[in-house]
């Protein structure tokens, strides 16, 4: 995979993926809808999540990537434009659409060829937007320019998926590029994907105002058949019980949250709720949560908010006693990857010459995959590590000073210290582990939920003599051999 693809999939991810578990592929005889976790009619293997892999074939041309939207919200619009093959009649509409959105201080909106007999016009937000009311702003253009919403489709929805930009449409071998504004020229390859790294996002208000919506009420609390029913649910995929959902709240958005402030005044509280979730959700335990949330709260722009820092602090006690105490209340959004190339699994192997370098760093991997920021930022309790290893203490940090001597692992931040007053304890170090080229197959490779079946992932790639000359004598009894013993 090309250092420049490694960029277009990161930009892709940011702008266009709010959950990697439903997807759509178009290859030359036709395209495809997958759900992770069912199965291959064909193989009877389980369907893989929307893997990097994936999207690297897609700006290749090897085959054409859609997506769908989470279960209530959305990080973009998409107005889909197709007049039934009369391409004069998609251009029209689609210079009638952008004037007005631009005349209504919405110049952020890109234009690309569907590749076929029609236009895409996306519009991206920094936070996320409830499909209802993405739904009613697409509704609300509409009708402004008295358009039949038959041939101004909107896009996407959990059950509608949209093709991606930036590839070939499979039936007509037409690129799928960016547009020139008026004239609709559809930009080359090098222009459309230069072109797409300066797309910019907007927040939401900006067309919240328009219709007249609001976001999520401060006082939000997630009703039981919210939590119940999860962005999982459109897959036959049973959860574990951590990554079950409640609508209301998305793993992105907490992200956004506790990396970069409140936006705004009135959505403290719902922030800080989400925020908590998402510690959580880390596996942080609730001192820790409250440490974190005191030092964000001590950054955040006094314009945001018109509480007094103490009573700050007292919401933050109980918003966390209830996350913790309850287990009700989890983050939605999009599924991590969960899949180790084979790739990665021998770059263990070669980096990781001792046995508890590779039971500790096959850990750090899954656990990125499931919680690092887009920027691959992440944490890590030593003992959520031990949990996962089963070492002491001890071991596993004297092993992840060797691992960051190895470049394995990146410590982004260490020995970080709270603010708040009374708060002695330290917080977790902040890893990023480099990011591993792979070649993946999307039916032939390895997917977990755990940390600590490396040994498994080994003899899914691997025979037995394979191991045997890849790792000591000693490392494959312990390691290929630990479960016969027991």
């Amino acid at each position: 995979m090309g250092k420049n693809n490694n960029i277009l999939i990161t930009k892709f991810i940011d702008l266009y993926l709010i959950q990697r578990g439903h997807y759509l592929i178009q290859r030359e005889y036709g395209h495809r809808e997958y759900t992770q976790g069912k199965r291959s009619k064909n193989t009877g293997k389980k369907y893989p999540p929307l893997l990097d892999g994936m999207l690297n074939d897609h700006f290749q041309g090897k085959c054409t990537v859609g997506t769908f939207s989470g279960e209530m919200h959305t990080k973009f619009i998409t107005f889909d434009i197709d007049y039934s093959g009369n391409l004069e009649m998609s251009k029209q509409v689609t210079n009638r659409i952008s004037e007005k959105l631009s005349r209504l201080h919405i110049p952020e909106h890109y234009i690309s060829f569907s590749g076929k007999k029609g236009y895409h016009i996306d519009i991206f937000f920094d936070d996320l937007i409830q499909v209802k009311q993405a739904k009613k702003f697409h509704k609300y253009i509409c009708e402004i320019l008295n358009l039949n919403i038959k041939n101004v489709e909107f896009r996407p929805t959990n059950k509608q998926g949209i093709k991606l930009p930036l590839g070939i449409h499979q039936e007509t071998g037409n690129y799928c590029g960016f547009c020139y504004p008026e004239s609709l020229r559809v930009m080359s390859k090098e222009e459309s994907e230069n072109y797409f790294l300066r797309i910019k996002k907007i927040q939401s208000e900006s067309v919240l105002d328009l219709i007249g919506s609001t976001t999520i009420d401060d006082d939000y609390i997630p009703k039981k058949k919210d939590i119940l029913k999860t962005e999982d649910a459109i897959s036959n995929h049973i959860p574990l019980k951590d990554y079950e959902s409640s609508k209301g709240y998305s793993i992105d958005r907490a992200q956004d949250l506790f990396l970069n402030g409140l936006k705004f005044q009135g959505s403290r509280h719902s922030s800080v709720f989400q925020i908590a979730l998402y510690l959580k959700y880390c596996g942080m335990d609730a001192e820790q949560a409250k440490t974190e949330l005191y030092t964000w709260m001590e950054w955040q722009d006094k314009t945001t908010y018109t509480t007094n820092l103490p009573d700050c602090y007292k919401d933050i006690d109980q918003v966390v006693k209830d996350v913790f105490s309850n287990d009700k209340y989890h983050l939605s959004g999009h599924k991590k990857n969960l899949s180790v190339s084979l790739d990665e699994i021998n770059w263990i192997i070669k980096m990781c010459k001792e046995k508890n370098q590779k039971l500790i760093t096959y850990a750090l991997l899954i656990h990125s995959k499931r919680y690092a920021t887009m920027n691959g930022i992440f944490f890590f309790p030593i003992r959520k590590i031990m949990e996962a290893t089963g070492l002491a203490s001890d071991t596993v940090q004297k092993q992840l000073k060797k691992l960051e001597g190895l470049k394995v692992l990146e410590v982004v931040e260490r020995d970080r210290r709270p603010k708040g007053k009374g708060l002695s304890r330290k917080l977790p170090n902040l890893y990023r582990m480099p990011k591993i080229e792979s070649k993946i197959n999307d039916e032939e490779v390895y997917t977990t939920e755990k940390m600590n079946d490396i040994d498994l992932c080994l003899k899914f790639y691997f025979s037995s003599k394979d191991l045997k000359e890849k790792l000591t004598k000693r490392q494959y009894k312990s390691i290929v051999e630990r479960f016969v013993a027991g």
